[in-house]
């Protein structure tokens, strides 16, 4: 199974990610980070946790 990672903003401010399927199932989900930083370098270690190749890294670097 394949998967993206899906950054965004939660409602009191904070930021998560979702590890989502193709078809847009949310196989997991973050807990809440104080800034945008954290919340990325949650997403590699997350990467690098699954080291199993079947999650699709569809990320962009912010610029």
């Amino acid at each position: 199974m394949t998967g993206t990672f899906e950054l965004y903003n939660t409602d009191q401010n904070f930021y998560a990610f979702r590890l989502k399927t193709s078809d847009g199932t949310v196989i997991a989900e973050s807990a809440r980070y104080p800034d945008k930083e954290s919340a990325v370098e949650g997403i590699r270690t997350a990467r690098e946790c699954a080291a199993t190749g079947l999650i699709s890294d569809h990320c962009t670097p912010d610029t």
